[in-house]
């Protein structure tokens, strides 16, 4: 079997592998953003493309049939659900980043403005809390609500809204 070497193929898979990207990139961060309204109309857009390509017949076959090209952008779209579904992007993120966060949340002082990577998160503000620290974390973001985490190994932050995430850290959100 040979791979599809037609340009509509190769740009339809191209363009599913990119939504799959962007959306395992967005899921990795936590909460949602304004960002993901346009991801998502673009999924839409893909799902039109998709309805488009499946009446597609080739010239002198009588039935619609599964090429084998099909199979990568379903198995793409297939894999990115789980993967979101499971958390995965979240999870393995900030397990990779999670070394420099909590080097950097300990050693927060005084509230500032950082717009540094601490591991694999651009970090944009940084505010002492009662015990710890909390920071906003952003991907592609327009800043429509923040989102981030807050580091707090002694009790539950009190104030704000905050969901524990793993061990002594909370995923917090503020805004609409």
């Amino acid at each position: 079997m040979r791979p599809s070497r037609d340009p509509f193929v190769l740009l339809f898979t191209g363009a599913v592998a990119l939504a799959s990207l962007l959306t395992l990139i967005e899921a990795s961060t936590p909460g949602l953003s304004f960002w993901a309204l346009a991801l998502a109309l673009y999924w839409v857009a893909l799902a039109i493309a998709t309805a488009w390509f499946a009446r597609v017949r080739e010239p002198g076959t009588a039935k619609r049939a599964w090429k084998p090209w099909m199979f990568a952008p379903v198995a793409l779209v297939l894999g990115t659900v789980l993967l979101v579904g499971l958390d995965a992007p979240l999870h393995a993120r900030f397990a990779l980043s999670e070394p420099s966060l909590e080097r950097h949340a300990r050693s927060v002082r005084d509230d500032h403005d950082s717009n540094r990577w601490w591991g694999l998160y651009r970090v944009d503000h940084v505010e002492k809390i009662p015990g710890g620290a909390r920071f906003t974390v952003t991907s592609l973001t327009l800043d429509w609500q923040s989102h981030g985490f807050a580091y707090s190994p002694d009790r539950a932050p009190e104030e704000g809204r905050y969901e524990h995430f793993k061990g002594p850290w909370y995923i917090w959100s503020e805004g609409p």
